[in-house]
C-alpha cells in the first residue's frame, strides 16, 4: 500500500536542507511513496506565521509518517515548543533529524562528533606537531549542536593527552563577522598569539579565524592550522581550501528516509540512531585533499574548476536574493520600514545602487486616456552599497519632466541603470532608478518588478494607516463638544504633544483600530538621560528646553499620525501602528541621529541623549496601562547601559 510521507522543514533555502532532501529523495526513489514537502518557516515575520499552516497540514488523518529538520527548528525556537507544534499530529511515526524530541513514540537520528575530533586532534599533533589548541564556538547561541561540537573538541584534548586552556575558547556565535572581532579584540600583533591551531564550529567562523590571522602577519597553515565544520561549497572550493567535517547530508537523507519508511511499516527501528561523520583534510591544515565529490560532478559537466564553482554560487545567488525579497512581499510593511531594510534586501552584486522616487500623488493610468507624467516627485530612498551610501528618510522635491533625477543620484556616478515603474493595478505611484553591474538582465528584471509591488503595497498599507489614524482623530474630536474640550486638555503646553490624558484617549482608539485591521505595531517609552545633571549646570529655562527638543525629535523619527505623549517632566511614551518589534533596533540607531542633530542645531553647550524601550501590542496584547509599564522596563535597561558608558 502506498505511503504518504511528511518531510517538515522550517527553511529549504540553504545547502543544508538541499542535500538531505536529495538524500531523502533517493532513498524513495523506488519506493510506493508520495513524498510530501512542507515548507513551516519558525519566526517573528508575518510571511512564517502563513507558512505555518504547513503543521496543521501535516495533522491530516492519511499521513503515514513524518520527518523534522529539527536541527534549523531549534536554531528558532525551545525543544518542548517544537514538540508542542506537533501534538496535533495523527501519528506517532515521528523521525527528528538530528535531535531528539518529547515525543512519546518518536524516533531520532543524532551526529556524534566525538570520533571525528579525535581523529582530527590526532591528526594536528601527529603529522603537524600542534600543541596549543584555541576553539571558535557558537555555545552563546544556546545551540545543544554548538554545544556537543565544544564538548566533542574537549573530550578529544584529553584523550590525546592535551589539556584545554579556557581563555582560548571564543565565542563567535555561528557568524563570520562576530568570530572575526573576537580574534581582532584579543590579539593585535602576531606575537600575541598563542596557539598554532585553531578549530571553529562551522566552517564561515574558520573563515574569519583565517582573516583574523592573516591581518596579524602570520600565514595559515604555516603559522597557525585552521579547521572548520560543515563542508560547506567555499570550503571546498576556495583557493585555501579548508579542513572541516563533512556532515554526510545526503547520508543523514537516506538514514531518515530509511527509519520513517521501517517505522510506517511497523519495522521496530532503534529510538535513536548514530551518524558517522567524517574529518576532511585539505590545505589550511597543511594537507592537500582531493577534489570533494560535488566539484568533481561539477567539473565533469562543465569542464573547468573555476567554471564550475562560478556556477553554482552564482544559481545560489540569485535563488537566495528572488527568495529574501519575495518573503518581503508577504509581510506588511510601511514604506519608512521598507526603506529601512532596503541595504539588507539589494542585490548588490547585480544592483549595487538604487534611489526610489515616489510621485506626490499617484497617477491613475487609463488605457483611454493620454498618459500625463506628474510634475512634482520626491526622493524617499537612496541606497548605494558600493558608495557606503544608506539615506532613508529622503523628502527632496523635483520636476521629472525637466530631470530623471536631480544631479547628485545620477550623473556624479557614471555607469549603467535601469528604470522601472511602481504601479499596482491602474495606480502608478513613481519609478525606481538603479545602477546596475551585472549582465544578468532577466535576473534583474525579475527583481525591479518584485520590488515594485512591494514598494506599491507598502504605500498603500501607510497611507491606509495614515487615512485611518487621521479619521480616529477627527471623531475623537467630533465627540466631544467644546466645553469639555477646554475641561480636559488632551494636550501638554510645554511641548504641544499629547498628555496622559489624550495618550490614554487617542493612544487607545489607534491600538484597536490597528488590531481591527490584523495589525500589530509598538508601545514605546522613553526619558532624557542627564537631565537633572543639565538642571543643575545649566538651569531650569535649559532644562525645558531639553524637554522641548526631546518631543520634537519624537516628531521628526515617527510619522505625523503616530501617538506620541508627554507623561510628565522628561517621560514620553507612544503608540506607533505598524511597526515591527525587529526594526526596533534601527529606531533608536535613528533617535541617536537626530538626538546629535538636533543638539547641534540648536547649540547645546551638551548633545541630548534618550533611553528608549518598546514593546509589541497584538490582539492577545493590548492593555496600554500594561504594555507601557512594559516599555518602561525595556527602557531602564537602555538608562543603565547609558550611565554606565558615562562613568
Amino acid at each position: 500500500m502506498k505511503k504518504n510521507i511528511v518531510v517538515l522543514a522550517s527553511e529549504i533555502s540553504n545547502d543544508y536542507s538541499f542535500s538531505v532532501l536529495d538524500g531523502i529523495k533517493s532513498y524513495f526513489e523506488k519506493k510506493d511513496v508520495n513524498l510530501i514537502i512542507i515548507s513551516a518557516r519558525i519566526g517573528d515575520q508575518l510571511a512564517s506565521k502563513h507558512t505555518q499552516i504547513g503543521l496543521k497540514l501535516a495533522e491530516s488523518e492519511h499521513i503515514d509518517g513524518i520527518i523534522v529538520f529539527s536541527a534549523i527548528f531549534l536554531s528558532r525556537l525551545p525543544i518542548n515548543q517544537l514538540a508542542k507544534l506537533l501534538k496535533g499530529v495523527k501519528t506517532n511515526n515521528i523521525v527528528s533529524l538530528s535531535a531528539h524530541l518529547p515525543i512519546e513514540g518518536s524516533a531520532s537520528t543524532y551526529v556524534s562528533c566525538d570520533e571525528a575530533y579525535d581523529k582530527i586532534i590526532k591528526h594536528l599533533k601527529k603529522e603537524h606537531g600542534c600543541k596549543r589548541f584555541a576553539f571558535m564556538s557558537a555555545t552563546a547561541t544556546g545551540s545543544e549542536e554548538a554545544k556537543d561540537r565544544f564538548e566533542a573538541f574537549k573530550k578529544a584534548l584529553n584523550k590525546n593527552g592535551l589539556s584545554f586552556d579556557e581563555s582560548l575558547k571564543f565565542e563567535g556565535y555561528f557568524v563570520y563577522d562576530r568570530a572575526l572581532y573576537a580574534l581582532q579584540d584579543r590579539y593585535h600583533k602576531k606575537e600575541d598569539v598563542d596557539f598554532d591551531a585553531i578549530l571553529a564550529a562551522n566552517d564561515m567562523m574558520a573563515f574569519a579565524a583565517i582573516q583574523a590571522i592573516e591581518s596579524l602577519g602570520l600565514k595559515v597553515p604555516e603559522d597557525v592550522k585552521v579547521v572548520g565544520y560543515d563542508d560547506i561549497i567555499q570550503a571546498q572550493t576556495a583557493e585555501l581550501s579548508l579542513s572541516t567535517i563533512n556532515q554526510q547530508m545526503e547520508e543523514q537523507g537516506r538514514t531518515v528516509a530509511e527509519l520513517v519508511w521501517k517505522k510506517a511499516n511497523g519495522i521496530e527501528i532503534p529510538e535513536k540512531t548514530p551518524i558517522k561523520i567524517k574529518p576532511i583534510f585539505r590545505r589550511s591544515c597543511g594537507c592537500n585533499g582531493n577534489e570533494s565529490e560535488f566539484l568533481s560532478k561539477m567539473i565533469k559537466h562543465t569542464g573547468n574548476r573555476n567554471i564550475s564553482v562560478s556556477l553554482h554560487l552564482e544559481k545560489n545567488m540569485i535563488q537566495q536574493n528572488i527568495y529574501y525579497l519575495l518573503e518581503n512581499l508577504q509581510n506588511e510593511m510601511t514604506l519608512e520600514m521598507l526603506f529601512d531594510s532596503l541595504d539588507s534586501i539589494l542585490p548588490d552584486r547585480y544592483i549595487p545602487g538604487i534611489v526610489v522616487c515616489i510621485y506626490d500623488e499617484p497617477m491613475h493610468v487609463s488605457e483611454k486616456e493620454k498618459l500625463k507624467l506628474p510634475r512634482k516627485a520626491i526622493i524617499r530612498a537612496h541606497v548605494d552599497k558600493e558608495y557606503n551610501i544608506k539615506e532613508t528618510n529622503l523628502q527632496e522635491t523635483f520636476n521629472p519632466h525637466k530631470k530623471i533625477l536631480p544631479k547628485k543620484y545620477f550623473c556624479d556616478k557614471p555607469g549603467s541603470f535601469l528604470i522601472h515603474p511602481i504601479f499596482f493595478g491602474h495606480k502608478q505611484y513613481g519609478y525606481i532608478v538603479c545602477r546596475t553591474i551585472s549582465s544578468e538582465y532577466l535576473f534583474t528584471m525579475i527583481y525591479l518588478k518584485t520590488f515594485s509591488t512591494i514598494i506599491s503595497q507598502a504605500y498603500i498599507y501607510t497611507m491606509q494607516l495614515e487615512e485611518n489614524a487621521k479619521l480616529t482623530s477627527e471623531n475623537l474630536m467630533l465627540q466631544m463638544d467644546n466645553s469639555e474640550l477646554n475641561q480636559i486638555s488632551m494636550y501638554d503646553s510645554l511641548t504641544g504633544v499629547l498628555n496622559r490624558r489624550g495618550l490614554m484617549v487617542m493612544g487607545a482608539e489607534s491600538m484597536n483600530l490597528a488590531l481591527k485591521m490584523s495589525t500589530t505595531g509598538v508601545v514605546f517609552f522613553a526619558d532624557m538621560d542627564f537631565l537633572k545633571i543639565i538642571n543643575d549646570e545649566y538651569g531650569h529655562d535649559m532644562g525645558d528646553l531639553a524637554i522641548k527638543l526631546e518631543a520634537k525629535i519624537f516628531k521628526t523619527v515617527f510619522r505625523q499620525n503616530d501617538i506620541i505623549a508627554r507623561l510628565g517632566g522628561d517621560e514620553f511614551a507612544g503608540i506607533i501602528p505598524g511597526l515591527q518589534v525587529m526594526h526596533i533596533e534601527k529606531i533608536k540607531e535613528k533617535i541617536k541621529d537626530v538626538c546629535k542633530l538636533v543638539s547641534q542645531e540648536n547649540k547645546l553647550p551638551f548633545e541630548i541623549s534618550i533611553s528608549f524601550g518598546a514593546v509589541e501590542f497584538n490582539k492577545d496584547n493590548h492593555n496600554l496601562e500594561a504594555l507601557i509599564k512594559l516599555a518602561d522596563k525595556e527602557q531602564y535597561s537602555s538608562k543603565r547601559r547609558h550611565h554606565l558608558a558615562r562613568k
